[in-house]
């Protein structure tokens, strides 16, 4: 259980500047159940990498990302495992044409498998990437309470196969000042068609700007009904980021 001061102090403002910051995450359904940790690490200027981790000694996956500064929209996604030192071992790769469609490739144990799918809203930032993009973005936005409108694809591995597909357009809408967990936090309502015209809420950090908590009623990966994360701490360093996933195999068989 982390006492309160600590929980203060993990939340803190991080200094200026994103490069070596990690923020970690649960992600979960609205009721928490099915959680997962996710750290979103900024190695540097443009570039993204995400660690999804269910419970250590487990598959655990690493996702790595080119980011526009510009808008936050990844330029390439490229999706794979944790390895035992620390790196990626990668096998899948999404990428937007000059058309603007996002493809997909996948390269797996029974062949090579290639997915399409036009994204009507820009910038979009792939639902399934659990918003490590998006927070990103909000957290250098210069007006924290401007609202904004992105699009949403995801990647799903369905029963019946994989599907990369476009949600729609999801629109935020500041709804006011409030406070999350003692901390000041700025409430935006969402909807959209990604939603089906449902609504959601988001809290963003009132001075960096960061997610702190998102409700959304649609999920981002099979096996879920909805969608829920939840900050649960900041770092800010490179040591930190290698420590995070280092300890994710650490003492376990085979490594």
């Amino acid at each position: 259980m982390i006492r309160a001061a600590t929980f203060a102090l993990l939340l803190a403002a991080p200094a200026a500047g994103q490069v070596g910051r990690t923020w970690h995450y649960i992600r979960s359904n609205d009721d928490g159940s099915l959680a997962e940790a996710v750290h979103v690490h900024v190695p540097a200027p443009g570039e993204l990498a995400v660690m999804k981790e269910v419970e250590r000694c487990t598959r655990a996956a690493l996702v790595t990302a080119r980011i526009d500064p510009s808008t936050g929209q990844a330029n390439e996604l490229i999706g794979g495992q944790l390895r035992r030192d620390g790196g990626q071992q990668a096998f899948v790769w999404l990428r937007e044409d000059n058309a603007g469609q996002l493809t997909a490739r996948a390269v797996l144990p029974d062949g090579e498998l290639k997915l399409a799918t036009p994204v009507a809203t820009r910038p979009w930032h792939l639902y399934d990437f659990d918003f490590a993009s998006l927070t990103s973005w909000l957290a250098s936005r210069p007006d924290r309470r401007a609202d904004f409108r992105i699009g949403l694809p995801v990647l799903l591995t369905a029963p019946q196969g994989p599907k990369l597909s476009d949600l729609g357009a999801l629109e935020a809408r500041f709804a006011g000042e409030t406070a999350w967990r003692g901390r000041p936090a700025l409430l935006f309502r969402l909807g959209g068609s990604a939603l089906g015209f449902k609504g959601g809420s988001l809290m963003l950090d009132a001075t960096a700007g960061h997610i702190l908590e998102a409700r959304l009623p649609i999920p981002n990966h099979d096996g879920y009904r909805d969608f829920r994360l939840t900050l649960t701490g900041i770092s800010d360093s490179a040591a930190a980021w290698a420590e995070t996933r280092a300890a994710h195999w650490r003492g376990c068989k085979g490594g």
